[in-house]
This record gives structure tokens, sequence and C-alpha cells, in this order.
């Protein structure tokens, strides 16, 4: 999840946890973020439970989920599989610990696999790949030092557990009866998946719709070429649910009316191109200081290392995507350049 767009709040009030409707128990795992914690949701199926994403790997975030089982009625030995809505490290970090105290199977979509890596060479061959990526952004020599020492803690997180289950678009969800359906929604990752309940009248959302946060879309290593373009589409996939439903997001807290919220991120991120396009015909050029200019909601140079790699992510999707647009032109080299079509500046 990325941090750039998150509002200048305090972290989000903890919630240890709530019953959704009927059978659906929702568990707040921490994480180390100003939202301080994502939804672990347990869904209650014929053979037992299944789990709607796996938290933050930690000892404390373990605890969590084994409580939130315990106030719904469940036990750990009830848990028959887990679908991950993507495998970032705040939605799959336990999943070793699944396998490791279950038998339950882990289900994701097979696109997730660019945000898994399995054994030391391979991890650390992303995190060179990463650090190689913000180079060619033009991120100046005096911040790599900070952001190059930051991926060491990274590669303690990058996921390791390869899920058992692929789920491809419309799949059904092993163990359901045919209750719970896979929708592939890419952009937030190239493989994130939501989850349509036809019985109970739910979505669980993941990471791409958020009743308040803008998710973040960021061109980096690991996504598809043009992951703005994917997430505008998947938006509009979802207008095709039925209008009543509740979603059930990755963060924050439940809501309805999601055509509504789906509107917003439209706006939004045809705003945000917008922005994006005039800032290069401003004169910036690199994807490092068409990232200063533009707005965030808090100041640029107060980003976090993690943040500042969303934020250079999320430009560089909007750049992309004015460059499929034919509005800007990308110019190859180290650091890659954009300028406006047509060499015009203002």
């Amino acid at each position: 999840m990325g941090e750039s767009r998150r509002s200048a709040e305090a972290p989000a009030r903890r919630i240890e946890g709530f019953a959704v409707t009927g059978g659906v128990w929702a568990t707040a795992v921490p994480y180390p973020s100003p939202l301080a914690y994502s939804y672990s949701y347990a869904v209650r199926v014929p053979d037992g439970i299944v789990v709607v994403d796996l938290g933050w790997d930690s000892d404390e975030a373990w605890s969590a989920f084994l409580s939130g089982l315990a106030r719904a009625g469940h036990r750990l030995d009830e848990v028959i599989g887990a679908v991950a809505t993507h495998a970032h490290p705040d939605h799959y970090g336990f999943a070793r610990r699944i396998r490791e105290h279950t038998s339950a199977w882990i289900a994701a979509h097979p696109a997730e696999r660019t945000q898994i890596c399995v054994g030391a060479a391979e991890r650390q061959a992303r995190v060179v790949e990463i650090a190689d990526w913000m180079r060619a952004s033009g991120v100046p020599a005096a911040r790599l030092a900070d952001l190059e020492a930051e991926l060491i803690e990274l590669e303690a997180v990058l996921p390791g557990i390869e899920p058992d289950v692929e789920l491809l678009d419309g799949a059904v969800v092993p163990g359901t009866g045919g209750a719970l359906v896979a929708i592939h929604t890419p952009g937030h990752t190239a493989g994130h998946l939501c989850f349509h309940d036809r019985e109970r009248g739910l979505v669980f959302t993941g990471d791409h719709v958020l009743p308040k946060v803008t998710p973040n879309v960021g061109l980096r290593p690991g996504s598809d070429a043009d992951p703005l373009a994917d997430f505008l589409d998947s938006l509009r996939l979802l207008r095709n649910l039925p209008a009543d439903l509740l979603a059930l997001p990755g963060h924050e807290w439940s809501f309805d009316r999601l055509s509504d919220r789906l509107a917003v991120l439209e706006v939004h991120h045809e705003a945000r191109l917008r922005e994006i396009e005039q800032v290069v015909r401003e004169g910036r050029e690199t994807v490092w200081e068409v990232s200063r200019a533009v707005r965030w909601a808090r100041p640029f140079d107060s980003f976090t290392p993690r943040s500042l790699r969303s934020a250079l992510a999320e430009t560089y999707s909007h750049l992309a995507r004015l460059s499929e647009e034919k509005r800007l032109i990308r110019r190859a080299g180290r650091p890659e350049r954009w300028t406006v079509a047509g060499g015009r500046r203002d």
C-alpha cells in the first residue's frame, strides 16, 4: 500500500475487529503504517473458514488474527483456505504462518508472482532492480543513499510463499459452494483481485477501492506497463456489480454506495493527469522533478523513503499514461526525460 496520497492526519485509531454480517468477521491486523492496520476477513463456508487477506508478518499481527478468529467463535484448525487480494506484505505477510500451522491452501492471481521473491538470490535481485529504477527516475545522488539503505528493510518483508491455487477472473473460490467469486482488478498490483460474495451481498475490495485514501497506482518493477490504464478499466468493471453491495476494503472502514466512490477515484486521476501534464509543460523533465512539483497530502520533503518510492511510482504511472495518450513524449536515457508533445511549453 502506497503512503504518498495518504492524509496528513494522525494514525488511525486501533480497531480490534467486528462482525460484518452473518458468517463474516473482520479482524484489524496491526502493521507499521499511518493507517495502523489492515483487515483480515474470516468468511464462514460449508466446511469451515476461508480467510480473505493475510496481514503483516509479526507476532503482534498473528496474535491479533488468532484473537479475531476466537472472538468470531472459530479456531485456527477450521481455516480451510486463504485468498489474497494481492501479495503486498500487509495483505500476504503471514502466509508462511498459515502454511506452517494449518493445512489450508493459499490462493491468489498468478500475476502476483511478481510481488513474491523466493530465496535470497531472488530477493536481492528485486532490491537491485528497484535501486536501478530509482536512478532511472532521476533521484539525486544525495537522496539515493537513504533510499537504498531502506531497501534492506524492504528485502526483509518481501513475501516468499507462493500460492497453492491460482485464481483468474471469474473463478469461484474453492470451498465456498460457488458463493465467492474472484474479479481481476489490476492497477494497484498486476494481479489484484476483488471478491464478490454473491450470497451475502458483499464485495471485498482489498486496496483497489478504499473509502477515503486514494490507493497508490505506481509504475515500478513488477507492475504492468500501464498500471493506471489497468486501474481505471478495473474501476469501470466494478460498475457492473449490483448497486446495493456493501464494500469491505483492506483498510479504513466498510462502506456502501460503491459507484459514488468509483466516480471520485476516476475524477481524481483525471485531475492528476492534467496537473502532471502542466508540470511537464512548465519544464520539469524527470520523474523526480515532476514528483517534487505536484501537490501531495504532505510536503514532499517530509516523505519517508517508503512514501517517497510510492510517490515516484505514482508519478511515473501518470507520465506513462500521458505518453500513451500522446500528450507527452518519453525520451530514453539515464534518467528518462519527458516533454510535451510538439515541444510546446507555457
